[in-house]
């Protein structure tokens, strides 16, 4: 019975936590800015590696992605990609509970 439980509970976290390929629905913070998506990853990246310092880079198609990973739910994700003159930011964020005021924080800031 404690194996079943123990096995319940670990695929209830387990689908907490989804890839950060996986980006779901509507962005919690969607932005522009006039900077490029190079400058803006610049300007973030190091902030969101004092909070989490496994926080990773990565291209995507016409931008770049940060990742700020969670061992509990899902990952914090922002897309940076090129916009007219600059930028388009989109943050996706976990649930309410779990949600990073400081890397929000530092979206706006480095706009």
């Amino acid at each position: 019975m404690r194996i079943w439980i123990g096995s319940l509970a670990l695929a209830l976290l387990t689908g907490c936590s989804l890839p950060a390929s996986l980006v779901p629905g509507e962005p919690n913070v969607s932005k522009t800015s006039d900077k490029t998506p190079r400058d803006y990853a610049a300007c973030v990246l190091p902030l969101w590696q004092r909070d989490v310092a496994k926080t990773s880079q990565t291209s995507i198609s016409n931008g770049y992605r940060i990742t700020a990973p969670s061992i509990i739910t899902a990952d914090e994700i922002l897309d940076i990609v090129k916009y007219k003159n600059g930028s388009k930011v989109s943050l996706y964020q976990g649930p309410p509970w779990a949600k990073s005021g400081s890397l929000r924080q530092s979206v706006r800031d480095c706009l």
